[in-house]
């Protein structure tokens, strides 16, 4: 069964092969001039010199702010592209790897011929899902170190890495999100038995799980922080240090607030000179600024949570496409 499921499975799996060999090619080609800029312009040097405090100025003088915006101002475009070609890659496993598992057998009706030459049901199904789950896994993992490699510069550059979107696309998380749009595909398929059907809906549901989950479900892993410090300082937390910040928009979510504690509006702000005669004014004396967060020492944390919670959820779908094939397929 193991070798019928190879051969069945081989043309994707070898798709899969030349698709991450292309990928390291690309990432290589792309990552290494922009790992030599970053040493060239003196930004590593700078950053390593400035090491991790807390707070830094908020002109930038004295700091590496200007090197770094001007590191991320060049790398844009490759920033956006990278950001949205990664995103679409774990679902893409789930669309041209998962749905037509099951449907396509279906489809065609092979899927009765196995089962009248003595194997059953269900060690059809767990071997195929399982053999195709371990190789996906592992070009997951592949993938994911790659592109570690190639956002490092720019992770130390913008201090984004714990951010919507740049977090979702580095660390162990990939391989989580790529086995759960596999496992969508596969119970969309046994359930549809149409392949572009479960296509469609591996789609859709992928991309409404991960954005609940990244707005509503990550922030609140863990227990957030309180980070406060004056609006008259001419100081403000450290953007190298890869901080979530969550809050800074409402009433008890962070922002301004005054003396006495009472919110003023969201956002952050810095009264320098010469306008503190305003701010006092606009802002009363003693008004601070409140950001609620995730500190950066939790990211690898985050990145594990996040990873069992998308492979959970998986191997629960996987389960259930089995029950499916073994209760309600004919």
């Amino acid at each position: 069964m193991i070798w019928l499921s190879w051969r069945q499975h081989r043309g994707q799996i070898l798709v899969l092969a030349v698709g991450l060999l292309v990928l390291g090619a690309l990432l290589l080609l792309t990552g290494r001039p922009m790992r030599d800029a970053f040493a060239d312009t003196g930004l590593d040097r700078c950053l390593r010199t400035q090491g991790d405090p807390a707070f830094v100025p908020v002109t930038g003088e004295g700091g590496c702010v200007e090197l770094a915006e001007a590191f991320a101002s060049r790398f844009f475009n490759e920033r956006l592209l990278a950001l949205v070609a990664f995103i679409l890659l774990p679902v893409m496993a789930g669309m041209f790897l998962g749905a037509p598992v099951v449907a396509r057998e279906l489809e065609q009706g092979t899927h009765q011929f196995v089962w009248t030459q003595g194997v059953s049901r269900t060690r059809w199904a767990v071997t195929k899902l399982v053999m195709l789950s371990l190789i996906l896994l592992a070009v997951a993992g592949l993938f994911a170190l790659m592109v570690e490699w190639w956002f490092e510069p720019l992770n130390r550059a913008t201090g984004d890495r714990f951010t919507w979107l740049i977090f979702d696309q580095q660390g162990s998380v990939p391989a989580g999100y790529a086995l759960f749009a596999f496992a969508l595909g596969v119970l969309a398929g046994a359930i549809t038995r149409r392949t572009v059907r479960a296509m469609g809906i591996t789609l859709a549901s992928f991309f409404v799980v991960r954005f609940a989950v990244a707005v509503w479900i990550r922030p609140h892993y863990l227990g957030t922080l309180e980070r406060t410090y004056p609006l008259s300082a001419n100081r403000m937390p450290n953007p190298f240090r890869s901080d979530f910040v969550i809050g800074g928009g409402g009433p008890g979510i962070g922002g301004i607030y005054d003396a006495a504690g009472r919110f003023i509006k969201g956002g952050q702000t810095f009264c320098l000179p010469p306008m503190p005669a305003e701010c006092v004014s606009e802002y009363g004396r003693g008004a601070y600024n409140l950001e609620i967060l995730q500190p950066a020492s939790r990211y690898w944390l985050f990145q594990g949570i996040e990873t069992l919670l998308f492979a959970g959820v998986a191997v629960v779908l996987l389960i259930g496409a089995i029950w499916w094939i073994r209760r309600r397929l004919t």
